[in-house]
């Protein structure tokens, strides 16, 4: 049986992904949410001109000593986001005041009101809606999916498949493909973190359905109109009879290969993480700077940042799981 070897991520060498999870309060209570994700233990911080600035100095220690020009930054989702007070400043000012480029989006449950997104969502390039059939109000996501597209904004809806409401889920795809008024993307995801949410929980039936998770693309004229915003492969796969295969969103979960304990990993270099409290790690939660506790609450940021001179590394991974899509698409080989 052929094994897995390496990957290779299809970013551009300039770009550098950021998550920023604003807080840890959710309005909805998934059971399959991940533990910690939505305990309500830190709130949000309102020192928006401090993480402001500090964000634009983060930008620019990438930029000098990285070559990254432009960030694709994700305001993500274990709380929901979009209840930060801030949101709306926060997005503003990041496009306007950055010397890079940005690329902005946010992870969201999306639901709050149309009103709050016909006033909140113009810096955004990208809106990532996950629907979990336990609390999503589907009529509305429509309608709010249906004005992004309307307004030029690229949403994307991932549709979380729980083998456990298994036809519950499909049906939510489906009444997004007919009721909407325009063609936005539509995915789909397994749930697998937990036993009855695992991949032993699905029958072959499902897996053919979860494997081909496009569901939906918008039109070509969308797509061109959005290109730099839209990924088709998101890594390539080398095996080690020579057969390179290209992957996107969650084939490796999906296909069992999440496998990477031992193995080297560049995640320092092209996906960093900044959790609720403000620390800055890499996207699974790796310490990136240990000897100084970069967090960007700080006011002191600035002053940290700049004292660290030691080139960033790839790192040998400790976990035996990668549970996280983004991170299994990040470049790694085994030694």
């Amino acid at each position: 049986m052929r094994k897995l070897k390496k990957i290779v991520s299809l970013a551009p060498k300039n770009v550098l992904d950021i998550r920023y999870f604003p807080t840890d309060i959710c309005n909805f209570n998934c059971t399959y949410c991940f533990p910690g994700s939505k305990d309500g233990n830190y709130r949000y911080s309102n020192k928006i001109d401090t993480i402001v600035e500090n964000f634009k100095t983060l930008f620019q220690f990438y930029k000098v000593n990285y070559d990254k020009t432009k960030v694709k930054l994700n305001l993500a989702g274990g709380g929901e986001p979009t209840l930060w007070p801030h949101f709306g400043e926060f997005c503003r000012r990041i496009k306007e005041e950055s010397d890079v480029e940005i690329e902005l989006s946010v992870t969201t449950n999306a639901s709050r009101k149309l009103r709050w997104w016909k006033e909140n969502s113009k810096h955004l390039d990208k809106v990532n809606m996950s629907f979990h059939h336990e609390f999503a109000d589907i009529d509305h996501s429509i309608e709010v999916c249906d004005y992004l597209y309307g307004q030029g904004i690229n949403p994307n809806a991932l549709v979380l498949i729980d083998a456990e409401h298994f036809e519950k889920c499909k049906n939510i795809v489906e009444t997004f493909k007919t009721n909407s008024k325009h063609p936005w993307f539509i995915e789909t995801k397994p749930i697998i973190q937990y036993a009855g949410k695992d991949n032993l929980s699905y029958t072959t039936e499902m897996k053919d359905y979860v494997m081909k998770s496009l569901k939906r693309i918008p039109e070509s004229e969308f797509i061109l109109k959005n290109l730099d915003s839209y990924k088709i492969w998101d890594s390539v796969a080398l095996y080690d009879d020579d057969d390179v295969v290209t992957k996107r969103s969650g084939d490796y979960i999906t296909e069992d290969l999440n496998y990477f304990k031992d193995w080297k990993c560049n995640v320092m270099l092209e996906n960093l993480c900044i959790n609720f409290t403000g620390l800055l790690t890499s996207s699974c939660n790796v310490p990136i700077h240990k000897e100084h506790d970069l967090n960007i609450h700080d006011d002191d940021f600035t002053d940290k940042i700049n004292k660290f001179a030691d080139k960033l590394v790839s790192f040998t991974c400790p976990y035996q799981v990668c549970p996280c899509q983004p991170d299994t698409h990040i470049t790694k080989w085994k030694p």
